[in-house]
């Protein structure tokens, strides 16, 4: 099977769970080619990228076409064959409302990664979120830290370090930053303690599985993200390769023949 994904930036979350699923469905057989809309096409915007898209895409054959996004997947609405995957809310109330619009447009050609995002389109099919377990695993290393992954919106940078070291016991607090996905298991396996309050429009917020998948014994967030619900339940049976087989079961469904062109 040739399978097409087009996501917005390989940087963050998606971008990880995008290469790890290209990896497994490539090990099975299978051939994928994956579009960054601005790592490839250097498209910063929805209407900046909808005809090169198209453009791109009419060049390839294939038998699926997964988008990640609603914006990466407006060029191709009502194409056969044609997947949508949502990570998380758009944020604003006009990008929510979009979402919404084209997610039941779509209706269970759309893949959601938790069940609040399930609730919002009842057709969608859910598949939760997965981590690598051979990646993100306990090392035994001795956990002498607090940590968080910088980001703009990370309040924990904003926090007073030393009353941080006393609260938790912990020898010094560290972030994460331009840390090589390959080292962020052995990062998260210093901690004794990790913080992640992402902000109302985050998405599953990966780093949450990620943390526990590693062993930090104290993790703490809050209600944002649509992955918290999950991972408190289900953590154990996220992986990533349950998640690339539930969607190539979805896509084996698919009855419509190979698309070849728009």
């Amino acid at each position: 099977m040739k399978i097409l994904i087009i996501l917005i930036r390989w940087e963050g979350g998606v971008g990880r769970i995008v290469n790890s699923v290209k990896t497994i469905l490539e090990k099975e057989g299978h051939e994928v080619e994956v579009i960054s809309r601005e790592d490839d096409l250097k498209c910063y915007s929805t209407k900046e990228a909808f005809f090169k898209l198209r453009k791109e895409v009419k060049k390839r054959t294939y038998d699926i076409l997964y988008n990640q996004d609603w914006s990466c997947a407006l060029p191709f609405l009502f194409k056969k064959n044609h997947y949508i995957g949502y990570h998380g809310f758009n944020p604003g109330k006009l990008g929510f409302a979009i979402q919404k619009v084209i997610g039941r447009i779509k209706g269970n050609k759309v893949i959601v990664v938790s069940d609040r995002l399930k609730k919002v389109l009842p057709k969608s099919n859910v598949i939760w979120n997965g981590v690598n377990f051979d990646e993100f695993k306990e090392l035994n290393l001795e956990r002498e830290y607090l940590g968080y992954i910088k980001r703009s919106y990370e309040p924990a940078k904003d926090m007073d370090v030393e009353e941080l070291k006393s609260k938790f016991n912990v020898k010094d607090v560290i972030y994460a930053e331009n840390i090589p996905p390959e080292k962020m298991n052995e990062w998260y396996n210093k901690l004794k303690v990790f913080l992640s309050f992402p902000p109302k429009y985050a998405g599953f917020n990966l780093c949450w599985l990620e943390a526990k998948a590693a062993g930090v014994p104290r993790i703490f967030g809050n209600e944002n993200g649509v992955g918290l619900s999950n991972i408190g339940k289900h953590w154990k049976e996220m992986s990533i390769e349950n998640h690339a087989k539930k969607l190539l079961e979805i896509f084996k469904n698919e009855k419509d023949g190979i698309i070849k062109s728009i």
